[in-house]
């Protein structure tokens, strides 16, 4: 490891400085109208692009840009006077990684954070720079491989649905809210960090049984995670599997679960459109440890070797009116749960 003690206030300034210019490729040297200019594009262009990427407005005089900046900007405007894309699409690819990386990057130097605080104490902020010296080129090059991984299989449904990738399109999809129980009250008794080991078990389990179960995380949001998945058996599963994990996990509570099938508005990597709001209501009606599906979605279900249906009660839901919710149980102690073994 290239810090192995505590730094003083010089030594990680002197380190962090350096993690920087290495990160950004080199020193900054130009100001936003220079870029603009070796670009070959107006300054509204080029600060377009930059608020795209999730960055703020760089005041004119303030030299803040490097060679790696002008070339992104380059690569990208190379794009569209190509024909390849137009400047709308350019906008939206580069909003696009803007909020992504965003997000990545806090994620990941939080759980390195986490990491050195659990084995050095107070120390982990201070060690934190250090330790991204050493991990930075591996880090860099997983999300390439990761993104390409992607990518590659982003294509290949393409390839067998052309209109896969049709966002403007409805797709029949099966969309599950999977909801912590009593979240609120732990939320207030709970040490911050505590929550925080709790909502990243909680999204960390969440995630590998939807991904093992062949679904799509579509996003977490503290106590909840909205997943979709091709067909209701997938969810089904996948559902039953987080209930019963759950239940047997010390760390976070009983979770509850709504499904529902049909057509799905996809946009940014999103889902959107009434099945996702009945999903969201199914799931407030759902007891703590259970599933519960409307009667469409459970005809779907009807024959599926793995699961039983049980009717509930009539309720009234905002937004769909009269609604028997079914619940979806285990066929028995041999019915298939996801292992993440």
């Amino acid at each position: 490891m290239t810090q192995a003690g505590p730094q003083t206030s010089r030594d990680l300034r002197r380190t962090a400085t350096a993690l920087e210019l290495r990160l950004l490729g080199g020193p900054r040297r130009y100001a936003r109208r220079e870029v603009a200019k070796l670009v070959g594009v107006s300054v509204l262009s080029a600060r377009k692009l930059w608020r795209a990427l999730g960055f703020a407005n760089v005041a004119e005089e303030d030299v803040a840009f490097t060679d790696a900046d002008v070339a992104a900007l380059t690569r990208v405007v190379g794009a569209v006077r190509d024909g390849l894309i137009d400047e709308p699409t350019a906008i939206a690819l580069a909003r696009a990684v803007g909020q992504t990386t965003d997000r990545l990057v806090s994620w990941q130097v939080e759980a390195l954070l986490e990491h050195l605080r659990d084995s050095v104490g107070s120390e982990g902020s201070e060690l934190a720079v250090g330790h991204l010296v050493d991990l930075v080129d591996d880090l860099e090059q997983v999300v390439v491989y990761a993104w390409r991984r992607r990518l590659a299989a982003v294509v290949a449904r393409l390839g067998a649905d052309p209109d896969a990738g049709d966002d403007l399109q409805a797709t029949d999809l099966t969309v599950g809210f999977a909801d912590l129980v009593s979240y609120t009250r732990l939320s207030q008794r709970l040490e911050q960090r505590e929550l925080g080991q709790l909502v990243q078990r909680f999204e960390g389990l969440a995630s590998d049984v939807v991904t093992a179960g062949g679904g799509r995380v579509v996003k977490t949001v503290g106590d909840e995670v909205l997943f979709t998945t091709d067909d209701p058996g997938s969810a089904a599963v996948i559902a039953l599997s987080l209930s019963e994990l759950m239940a047997i996990d010390r760390l976070v509570p009983d979770v509850r679960v709504g499904l529902a099938h049909g057509p799905v508005l996809r946009s940014l990597g999103d889902v959107y459109g009434a099945t996702v709001n009945l999903a969201s209501r199914l799931t407030a009606l759902a007891q703590p440890g259970t599933v519960v599906t409307d009667h469409a979605t459970a005809a779907r279900l009807q024959g599926h070797p793995d699961v039983v249906l049980v009717a509930q009660r009539v309720r009234q839901v905002r937004g769909f009116g009269t609604l028997t919710p079914l619940l979806i149980a285990r066929a028995g102690p041999d019915a298939r749960l996801i292992d993440l073994d």
